[in-house]
């Protein structure tokens, strides 16, 4: 409002400005254009002309700025709208490839990289389609022109590794996680994928060292557990990796140390220390093993261990006290078993007894320990020489549910005749018995 007051103002002054020059200057007045060209008027009316030629130039530039910043705002506009439908194409191209119609996300998909190629969300995105579609090799190209474009960016490497890592390529995984970790070095996600390439490569030093780096930058409690579980679980593999060797023993002791829970690490010091004669430290790894807590693992070797030195005998005071304060069924089996072993049939009957009065509580919890149970009487029978009634358990045994002192998994299941330490979904000291 004021502005249109503050012009209306100019041009009424301006105005009687004119009409007074006119009044007073009434005569004309020559204007040459050229040697031969000349026009006169008066005075206020060359004045007038050049006001409103001015007038006319200044109103001139302003249409010329105004269509200028049109056209930039509607280019921009453009810019915005072609954005937002790209971004548009991805999202939906996401959604649709989340839910399995792998051709409307493809078709999506690449006209967003079309446009946007540089864009990682989308990168990925089609790297993820290619994998639904198990073209490996081509997202694997995919990925590769994406990071020639963006660059070294961390998610573009992680999904390379990942790639890498199921195509059996443990040693790419490692050269391009080290280079995202190059850009992130503090990220815990990519030192643990770092750690876990490392060890599939076989280089569990350096995974150590890559899963203690990354154990430095966890900050939240219960990722920082996790994250120090695993790097116990690399420590132990690399002194597994050592054999049954002294330095194995010593390395083992180290791991213990950090974590006393680690009971596989209990079972890896018995063994070097068997192997090197020294008995004394075999049996204090496993009855301290076993007192933390029973694994069918610990309480085998442990039995085995007196058993063949023909002493079954000193295998008893730790089982029995591994039995008590707990309706635990593996530690009693194996107490049974040794019990036959040292020429006691009578009390593993009696331990074997209290196992079958609580079948209907160990099957409510999802244990059937009759295999088990069947193999222990059948030994009973065997040490009393019933050699028949021996045969028909152990046959009754073997067509159990499931292998008697079988192993399984505890993360993913998997069943094994026999202990060991690392499992192939990766866990490590996941085994144990089923009962």
């Amino acid at each position: 409002m004021l502005r249109r007051l503050g012009m209306a103002l100019l041009v009424a002054l301006s105005g009687a400005a004119v009409a007074f020059l006119y009044y007073h200057n009434g005569h004309s007045v020559p204007l040459h254009l050229g040697a031969d060209q000349h026009f006169e008027l008066p005075l206020a009316i060359h004045l007038l002309g050049a006001f409103a030629l001015g007038a006319g130039l200044i109103l001139l530039g302003g249409v010329l700025r105004a269509g200028a910043s049109g056209l930039r705002d509607m280019r921009e506009r453009s810019v915005v709208r072609q954005a937002d439908q790209t971004e548009r194409w991805r999202d939906d191209g996401r959604k649709l490839l989340w839910s399995g119609e792998l051709d409307g996300a493809s078709r999506l998909l690449s006209k967003a990289a079309e446009r946007r190629p540089d864009d990682c969300e989308t990168a990925l995105a089609l790297a993820e389609l290619h994998r639904a579609r198990g073209e490996t090799e081509t997202a694997r190209r995919a990925l590769a022109a994406a990071r020639a474009r963006i660059g070294p960016e961390p998610r573009l490497l992680s999904e390379t590794a990942k790639l890498a890592l199921e195509r059996g390529s443990a040693g790419a995984a490692s050269d391009a996680l080290r280079e995202a970790t190059v850009v992130a070095p503090a990220s815990p996600r990519l030192l643990s994928e770092l750690a876990g390439a490392l060890a599939a490569e076989g280089r569990l030093d350096d995974a150590v060292d890559a899963a203690t780096r990354r154990l430095a930058a966890e900050r939240e409690p219960v990722r920082r557990e996790q994250a120090r579980r695993e790097l116990v679980s690399l420590r132990y593999r690399a002194a597994a990796a050592l054999g049954e060797t002294p330095s194995a023993a010593d390395a083992m002791r180290r791991v213990l140390a950090e974590d006393p829970d680690c009971f596989a690490a209990s079972v890896g010091l018995a063994a070097a220390a068997v192997s090197g004669k020294d008995s004394r430290t075999a049996e204090k790894a496993l009855r301290e093993g076993i007192r933390r807590s029973p694994r069918g693992v610990l309480l085998e070797r442990w039995r085995a261990l007196f058993t063949g030195d023909g002493q079954p005998q000193r295998a008893l005071p730790v089982l029995r006290e591994a039995c008590t304060g707990n309706q635990l069924a593996a530690p009693r089996l194996a107490l049974a078993r040794a019990l036959v072993a040292a020429g006691k049939p009578d009390e593993a009957e009696a331990v074997l007894a209290e196992i079958e009065g609580a079948a209907t509580r160990l099957a409510a919890e999802g244990i059937d320990a009759g295999p088990e149970r069947d193999f222990v009487a059948a030994e009973i029978a065997l040490a009393r020489g019933r050699e028949g009634t021996a045969a028909r358990l152990f046959e009754q045994a073997a067509s159990g549910s499931h292998r008697p002192f079988g192993y399984a998994c505890t993360r993913c299941g998997r069943g094994s005749g026999t202990w060991t330490d690392h499992c192939p979904c990766g866990a490590v000291g996941s085994y144990d018995w089923l009962v």
